[in-house]
């Protein structure tokens, strides 16, 4: 359960990371994407937990994990935005104007950026981070991640009531 929880932030912050460097760079400004107020992007972490639990004994056959993790990827953006605006009526991404998408919910460019990332991630990074984790004492790691569920579960219960909606993070 450790292992996953870890997984989870790990990759919720290293998405946020990666949106607000996608949007600096393409937008030159800083925007607080998604709709929690910290630093995380849960679909990235949704994501690369049901990548791992379902690719990980494949992580020497990197080609393999790229399709299957396109797949996954793709999946779980498309149920994520359904969800956001049925519930919420929000959107926090838009691929109207890219080819083959899917009602702006998904695309090809971002299919295959999921599986690219993918494999990035199971073959490479999740064997370093869970590296990284067993080097700290089993009660550092509680306390680490401890922390981090209750500042997360403090920002999901404001962010379910105030949603983030700032400029530049919903269309």
């Amino acid at each position: 359960m450790k292992k996953y929880l870890f997984l989870f932030f790990a990759a919720s912050v290293l998405g946020y990371i990666w949106e607000v460097l996608l949007f600096l760079l393409k937008e030159d400004r800083f925007y607080n994407r998604g709709f929690f107020y910290g630093p995380w992007l849960p679909v990235y972490g949704l994501g690369a937990v049901l990548l791992d639990l379902g690719l990980h004994w494949l992580s020497s056959h990197p080609v393999y994990v790229f399709f299957l993790s396109l797949f996954i990827g793709t999946g779980v953006e498309l149920a994520i935005g359904l969800i956001l605006d049925l519930f919420w009526n929000r959107r926090y991404w838009d691929y109207s104007g890219y080819i083959l998408n899917l009602d702006g919910y998904i695309c090809l460019s971002s299919a295959l950026a999921f599986g690219f990332a993918g494999m990035l991630w199971i073959c490479f990074v999740t064997p370093r981070l869970l590296k990284a984790l067993d080097a700290l004492l089993p009660k550092h790691q509680n306390l680490l991640l401890t922390i981090i569920a209750l500042v997360f579960l403090f920002d999901l219960a404001v962010s379910l009531i105030f949603p983030n909606a700032g400029q530049g993070v919903t269309f």
